[in-house]
């Protein structure tokens, strides 16, 4: 009888570890993800936000300047008339008239550099002596031109003369006739002053602005 007592708790024992050794652990169920909340926009789901308009100012070299207004050349569309004053040799010798004189209209261009000096004119002279024994007649016909450019220095020019010349001497016995003829050019620097003169030997040029 004692023996029995022994066994039987100890098979009670061995039944408990038993089964609890062949029970399924619980299973382990699906990890759950967490959903994002999402921040509700300011007036509600309908409205829309319209961002900030940006203002770029540009400033530097793509900044556009407007020049300052040039202003106006003291040659732009200048006009006037160049008095010549040229010596008559034959006639200076016996005391007559000694220059003949006359005046060549220019104008200079306007719009720009370069001003362009353009002009023309023509000289005509006559005078006679007359003494007991005889005349003495001088005859001078010349064209004049001048041609260049207005600066800062003033009208820079050429000045050109094609002329002809013709002295008739009448005596007692005597007829004797003494033409020429040539070219000759002068080079002119005049400031844009009324009244400026430039001469040199036989000649004289006198300027005045503004008529003609």
């Amino acid at each position: 009888m004692k023996k029995r007592s022994v066994l039987w708790p100890i098979l009670a024992i061995l039944a408990l570890v038993g089964s609890s050794l062949t029970c399924t652990p619980p299973s382990e169920g699906p990890t759950a993800t967490p959903t994002p909340t999402e921040t509700p926009r300011p007036g509600g789901p309908d409205d829309v936000v319209s961002p900030t308009p940006t203002v770029v100012v540009v400033i530097g070299d793509d900044a556009t300047e407007t020049p300052p207004p040039t202003p106006d050349s003291p040659c732009d569309g200048v006009s006037g008339t160049i008095e010549v004053f040229i010596l008559i040799g034959p006639a200076a010798a016996v005391g007559l008239e000694p220059f003949s004189v006359g005046s060549v209209p220019f104008t200079v261009s306007s719009g720009g550099a370069p001003y362009v000096v353009q002009g023309s004119g023509h000289l005509s002279y006559q005078d006679i002596l007359v003494e007991n024994w005889g005349t003495y007649e001088v005859t001078f016909e010349a064209d004049v031109s001048v041609e260049g450019e207005c600066t800062d220095q003033g009208l820079v020019l050429t000045a050109t003369m094609d002329g002809y010349q013709f002295l008739e001497v009448t005596a007692e016995g005597f007829h004797g006739e003494y033409p020429w003829e040539g070219e000759a050019a002068l080079p002119l620097v005049m400031p844009l002053v009324d009244g400026t003169m430039v001469e040199g030997e036989g000649y004289m040029f006198v300027l005045h602005l503004g008529g003609s």
